[in-house]
Parts: C-alpha cells; sequence; structure tokens
C-alpha cells in the first residue's frame, strides 16, 4: 500500500501532499471537498449536511488529513452504515476517542501518518483488504482485539505510548518493523496466518503471546524486550528467530515444530526456553541470568553452541551431538542431563550423560572442591586414552556382534 503523502519539504514551506488540501488555512491539509475547496471539518453545517448525504455503505472514504473529533466520525459512519469501502486517513488527526468497533472495511484501509489523540479502539472490525499504521502515533491505547485482517496488516514505524491489545485477532501477514510499543502489549490467542516480522520493534514494557498460532515465520530479529516477554506460541509453522534481540527481563518461550534461533542475542535476566520437536540455535548467545533449555517431547536437537556464553544455564533432555563442545565460551556455567552427545571413535554408542555427575558435591569446601574435580577429570583422561588405544589396536579374531548399549552418566570432554 503506497503512502498518500510524499514526505519532505519543498522549498521550507509544508511537505508535498498527492491530493488538494484545504483552502481554509496554511496550516489545514485536510483533503478538500468539492465544490467548497474545504474538508469535513471546515464545511458549514450545511455544507457538511449536503456532504454526508452523499455518503452509502460500502462507499470510498477520504479523510486524508483532516482533524476529526467524536461527533464527525460518528456521522461518517452512521452515514455509511458501518461499512466503508477503500478508507484513507492517512495524516489524520484523531482529537477524540476513536471508536471503530464492528465496522467492516470492503477495500483497504490506511492511516499512515495519522495521530490519534485519544483511544483507538478497532475492536471486532473487519478489514477484508490491507491494513496500514504506518509511521502512525498513538498518545492512548490502541486495540485491534478480536479484528479480522484479511490483508496485510502494517504497523512499521508506529508508536503506542500505551497498551497495545491484538487478542484473538484473525490478522493474515503482519509487520511491525522498528515499531515502539511503550505500554503493555498482548498478542494472547492471536492467529497469524502469514509471517510475521517484528524486526527491530522495542517493547518497553511485559509482551505476551500466550497461546499465539504463527502459520507462517515470527520473525523477532534484532527486536528490543525491556519489560518480561513472554513468547509461548502453541505453534509456529516454519521459524521462530530471535537472533540478535535484546533483552533486559526475563523471557519465556515455549515453542513447538520449528527451529527457534537464538544466535547472537543477549538476555540479561531469566530465560527460560520450552521445546517439543524443534531445533535450537546457541551460537553466541549471552546470557547473564538463571537459564535453562528443557524438552518437553519430541524430539530437541541443539543444532550449535559455538561461543555459548551462559552464566548458569541447565539443558535437559537434548540431543547436542551435532555440536563442537570446545567452542563454548564459558564451559563452567553449563549443566547437562540425560543429554546426548556425538558417537565414540568406533560408532557404536552414542554418550548419553549429565554434568556435573551426579555424586558430585553441591555444596563441598574449597579442598574437597578440587579434590573431586581434579579425581573427575583425571578419570575422564584415564577413559579417553584406553578408548583411543583400543580403537587403534588390530582386531583379529572373530567377535560375536555387540548389542547396541547406552551408556549413562558419562561427562563430555571440555577443551
Amino acid at each position: 500500500m503506497a503512502a498518500a503523502a510524499i514526505s519532505g519539504y519543498a522549498f521550507g514551506m509544508r511537505p508535498l501532499l498527492s491530493w488538494s488540501t484545504c483552502a481554509t488555512s496554511a496550516d489545514c491539509v485536510g483533503v478538500a471537498r468539492q465544490p467548497y475547496g474545504r474538508c469535513l471539518h471546515h464545511l458549514e453545517a450545511e455544507e457538511l449536511e449536503e456532504c454526508l448525504r452523499s455518503f452509502a455503505p460500502g462507499q470510498a472514504v477520504d479523510l486524508r488529513g483532516t482533524v476529526i473529533n467524536a461527533d464527525l466520525l460518528d456521522r461518517v459512519l452512521t452515514a455509511t452504515g458501518g461499512l466503508l469501502g477503500r478508507a484513507r486517513f492517512d495524516r489524520a488527526r484523531f482529537l477524540s476517542p476513536a471508536r471503530f468497533g464492528d465496522t467492516a472495511f470492503t477495500g483497504d484501509a490506511s492511516f499512515d501518518g495519522a495521530r490519534f489523540e485519544a483511544l483507538a479502539s478497532f475492536f471486532g472490525a473487519r478489514f477484508d483488504g490491507n491494513l496500514s499504521f504506518h509511521e502512525t502515533r498513538f498518545a492512548r491505547e490502541f486495540s485491534l482485539y478480536g479484528s479480522r485482517v484479511r490483508g496485510h496488516l502494517s504497523l512499521d514505524q508506529s508508536t503506542v505510548t500505551s497498551d497495545a491489545l491484538f487478542g484473538e485477532a484473525c490478522l493474515g501477514s503482519a509487520s511491525f518493523r522498528r515499531a515502539e510499543l511503550h505500554g503493555f502489549a498482548s498478542f494472547d490467542r492471536t492467529r497469524f496466518h502469514g509471517d510475521a516480522i517484528f524486526r527491530g520493534a522495542r517493547f518497553w514494557r511485559a509482551v505476551s503471546f500466550r497461546r499465539t498460532t504463527f502459520e507462517g515465520a515470527a520473525g523477532f530479529e534484532s527486536v528490543r524486550f525491556v519489560g518480561k516477554a513472554f513468547l509461548a506460541p502453541s505453534a509456529v509453522a516454519r521459524r521462530l528467530a530471535l537472533s540478535g534481540a535484546r533483552a533486559q527481563g526475563a523471557v519465556e518461550i515455549d515453542a513447538a515444530g520449528c527451529p527457534v534461533e537464538l544466535a547472537g542475542a543477549r538476555v540479561l535476566g531469566r530465560l527460560v526456553v520450552r521445546l517439543h520437536d524443534a531445533d535450537l540455535d546457541l551460537r553466541d548467545l549471552v546470557s547473564r541470568g538463571e537459564s535453562s533449555v528443557t524438552r518437553r517431547g519430541g524430539a530437541v536437537r541443539v543444532l550449535s553452541v559455538e561461543r555459548l556464553d551462559a552464566e548458569e544455564m541447565t539443558i535437559d533432555g537434548a540431543d547436542l551431538s551435532g555440536c563442537h563442545l570446545p567452542g563454548v565460551a564459558g564451559p563452567e556455567g553449563l549443566r547437562f542431563q540425560d543429554c546426548v552427545f556425538a558417537s565414540t571413535p568406533r560408532g557404536r554408542h552414542q554418550l548419553r550423560l549429565s554434568w556435573p555427575p551426579r555424586f558430585w558435591p553441591r555444596r563441598a569446601p574449597g579442598s574437597r572442591f578440587r579434590f573431586f574435580r581434579f579425581a573427575w577429570f583425571g578419570l575422564v583422561a584415564v577413559v579417553a586414552v584406553a578408548t583411543l588405544v583400543y580403537s587403534s589396536t588390530p582386531q583379529h579374531q572373530a567377535r560375536r556382534p555387540a548389542v547396541r548399549t547406552t551408556q549413562a552418566n558419562v561427562t563430555p570432554y571440555h577443551g
């Protein structure tokens, strides 16, 4: 959807616009209504009545740049029967609460560059085309709760000063690139039929994606979470990407059936990752709080831990057979429970292990702790040397086929 206004200034004057503006004053950029040459806001009472009589359900509505109060908006919606065709509200200024609840838009609707000075509510509204709020500013609450957008929803570079509610909405594809949401943001039970892109968005307070469904990709690359983030979608069809994200508070991720990318992310608060049948990329992740990765069903494969830097992380029930463990930046902060690692040199067994071992003293004094540590690493070194010698020795006698077994409680080598 093309923006209605052309950005920029010509010789220090007001910005160039793609519509004829109101002749009342140079400050008014409302679209002029013919034959009056003035916008709806500046028409006389009789002139406004005459214009509104020409409105019909399903008709295109053009209020670009117009100052709109509660009375004018109500009269426009009443004249159209709450059924709008192509709707243009670009650069409009809403002085009073704007209530579009249960309104139906049969064509594209654009609010690019608009200013909502009070509540902006689209509760239960229906959009058969695209919906755009590019660079729109909401001074108070913004609600798309329970709305239906068949096309593409865009809030790129928009600013919501207070709470933003998208719960139980049904959206096509959506884009929130570089959006600023200063209040609580809720996407609970929202369904995205296409890709949902939040690249570069900033959430200043808590944001919730509980039981959210992404039928495409969920892209949170380079997002900033200042408050808590609950990314707990019920399903993601393609991928859940938080590459390069920054979080100052706690982050909770619960995903199933998709790759999860945390490469290059930095989390200062508590990080909780619960996965079901998913691939996880922890490359370059920095975690400064208590963190955990837990398998809650299916196979959970950790693809990479290269340069992983975690102060305290527990990985439980994951398959790390494809990882290069010596590449971890802070191995002393990792704990493994019932994890699967790479095969032995002979390729006969997989190593299923926990770290630290189950007999490791949790609160041992300094000398005792050092004794256990050196004894354990010494045992690992002896086993490693014996394995290499055994595997390099020729075996001349025929052996009966060995039964496949799984070894438990063996510690990986932390080079």
